[in-house]
């Protein structure tokens, strides 16, 4: 059996703190209003060479490296002295300014100084405005003073800031010390884009785009009774240093639940691997611009929609198995996990799921269908992908029985995929990738949909929940083991249930009611409108199915159309089969409806 090490050991530091990256929705001043900006300022900073990292990507050993999304590069870009001021006639006033990386596919924002007072709110929107990121507020400051936002896409990312009349300038503080140019992990972005641009990864529309063409997107049938768990699977982008230079870095985790949860002291674990943090840390300022992405996945088996990510950023250090990329290879490794919490609540609107486990010594080591092993992960960067199989065995790794081994009937782990979680036929958690090996991929599946070679393996080896659960190989502190933190209570139960991420049961009541954040969040334009040719730009707080409905003023359905799946962007109607007249357009999702007047003049 040829078996190859493909699964990541990363080395990296970070030293900044940030609050989580939960945005408002909304829409910016501009979008809403015309402005006149005389001379709009550009500050311009340098693409760094992602063709000459690929080259040494593949030159090295790839196998020990972390799988590379974004690279850093340097900016000094701060307010007033960056943007233009306009004031309104109502007192408000507008201030933007422009960040430009020539040839960038997309860019994300790290900011050293942040504080937002009362009354002022951040949004940033790409070149052609498609796509909104905000409002960030006051409720995303920081004692440290710093802040980090996701990708934008495109080599141009304006930021704004709209300002009430009575908040003092002197009192915000915004600059930015670097910009994280993506090339990876970045499908949900292609929405936005203009135009087809280069060779990009994400632009392969049906399953994937840095991984294996054989990868089986997360929503697929074969994962349809497991949907808790692809709800509790998020990929993880770590901060990593290397060679002296700044990289960004992906991994993937679970949510879990914890014997303590209850609605009115709720507290979400996210569980991955310890390998994918090099540096050993304990320390949560380690994790402070450590971005997590929720839903990052296609809303179809056949990939028709853009996958969906919504992000929080921020991670407080829990416990861990030690671990020092330095001292030798993740295969030397017994247990392989590191626990975080996190430092807001994740917003009910995520959808996300806390894990059920088990933490059983001793399990049925084989299923049949329906049931199966299966995991969610994001290789190479990419959407929530699914792999199974309906078998798995005890293996040693520098101790007796510390993994599960197992070798994918269909899909296929790789770099990206480390830190995910396996989930036995009822769907508890019982372990996390740590490592994997190639021993009979088809050769058709090793490239991905741009032709090149990527680290698939079949033989995958998760760390044993159960033995972690109390974990006494580097020591007694509770900040070595899952046990003190998942059994709070000291129940010694061996499974526990899953939860929403409010700690609440799980349901799938709906309601339709008027939605105010809706009504709020999207807009309609040119209204009145001469041509029939209608912009819809929508902000939303989640990723969500929106039915679009146009009635004349009898109460007649004239239009309808369904879009799967939108958060934030612009849609167009073609309205130029209706007539002269007033007519009434409702937005409706399953959380309710909103409604828009829309007049149609000759």
């Amino acid at each position: 059996m040829k078996k190859s090490i493909i699964l990541i050991a990363v080395s990296f530091c970070i030293s900044y703190q940030i609050s989580a990256q939960i945005s408002k929705g909304g829409l910016p001043q501009t979008a809403k209003t015309t402005l006149s900006f005389n001379n709009f300022p550009v500050s311009s900073y340098a693409n760094p060479d992602w063709e000459a990292y690929l080259q040494k990507e593949k030159e090295s050993t790839k196998f020990a490296k972390p799988f590379v999304v974004a690279q850093n590069t340097a900016a000094d870009f701060g307010f007033p002295e960056s943007g233009q001021f306009v004031t309104l006639d109502n007192g408000q006033t507008v201030w933007r300014g422009q960040i430009a990386v020539i040839g960038a596919p997309a860019i994300g924002l790290k900011y050293d100084r942040f504080y937002l007072p009362k009354g002022v709110r951040l949004f940033l929107t790409n070149e052609n405005r498609k796509q909104v990121l905000g409002a960030f507020d006051v409720d995303n400051n920081d004692a440290s003073g710093t802040f980090i936002t996701d990708a934008v896409q495109g080599e141009k990312v304006t930021i704004e800031l709209d300002i009430d009349p009575e908040v003092n300038l002197r009192d915000i503080q915004l600059h930015i010390n670097g910009a994280a140019v993506f090339h990876r992990g970045i499908e949900n972005l292609k929405t936005y884009a203009s135009n087809t641009v280069g060779t990009w990864d994400y632009y392969d529309s049906v399953y994937n785009g840095a991984s294996s063409v054989c990868m089986v997107n997360a929503i697929c049938p074969q994962g349809a009774n497991y949907s808790n768990n692809r709800k509790a699977t998020v990929q993880i982008v770590f901060e990593v240093t290397m060679d002296g230079q700044v990289f960004y870095a992906a991994c993937s985790g679970t949510l879990v639940n914890n014997t303590g949860n209850t609605t009115s002291n709720c507290k979400p674990y996210l569980l991955t691997a310890t390998h994918c943090e090099g540096t050993g840390s304990v320390s949560s300022t380690t994790f402070d611009q450590t971005i997590v992405r929720f839903n990052f996945e296609h809303s179809t088996c056949t990939g028709g929609a853009n996958p969906a990510a919504l992000s929080m950023t921020g991670l407080n250090f829990v416990a861990r198995s030690d671990y020092n990329a330095d001292l030798g290879a993740v295969n030397q490794i017994k247990g392989d996990f590191l626990l975080f919490s996190f430092r807001q609540a994740i917003p009910e609107s995520y959808g996300a799921i806390l894990s059920g486990w088990n933490n059983n010594l001793s399990i049925a080591t084989s299923v049949s269908e329906p049931k199966k092993f299966i995991g969610f992960h994001h290789p190479d960067g990419d959407n929530k992908k699914l792999s199974y199989a309906h078998q798995i065995r005890s293996v040693a790794m520098g101790a007796p029985d510390t993994h599960w081994g197992l070798t994918l009937e269909n899909s296929y782990g790789s770099t990206g995929s480390s830190g995910s979680g396996l989930f036995d036929g009822d769907g508890y958690l019982i372990g996390q990738v740590s490592l994997g090996g190639n021993s009979n991929v088809p050769e058709n599946c090793v490239n991905n949909a741009a032709g090149n070679p990527t680290n698939i393996g079949d033989n995958i080896y998760y760390s044993k929940f159960s033995y972690v659960w109390d974990y006494a190989v580097d020591g007694s502190a509770a900040n070595r083991k899952l046990k003190p933190w998942l059994d709070p209570a000291g129940t010694n139960v061996v499974t526990i249930n899953p939860l929403t991420a409010t700690c609440a049961a799980i349901s799938t009541t709906s309601i339709n009611k008027v939605d105010d954040d809706l009504s709020n969040n999207i807009s309609i334009f040119p209204n009145p409108n001469r041509d029939g040719l209608l912009t819809v730009q929508y902000n939303l707080k989640a990723s969500k199915d929106l039915l679009v409905s146009v009635y004349d003023v009898t109460g007649k359905t004239v239009y309808q159309s369904k879009v799967s799946k939108v958060q934030n962007g612009t849609a167009r109607l073609d309205l130029q089969s209706l007539s002269a007249g007033m007519y009434i357009i409702k937005f409706t999702t399953e959380d309710g409806f909103a409604i828009k007047k829309l007049m149609i003049q000759q």
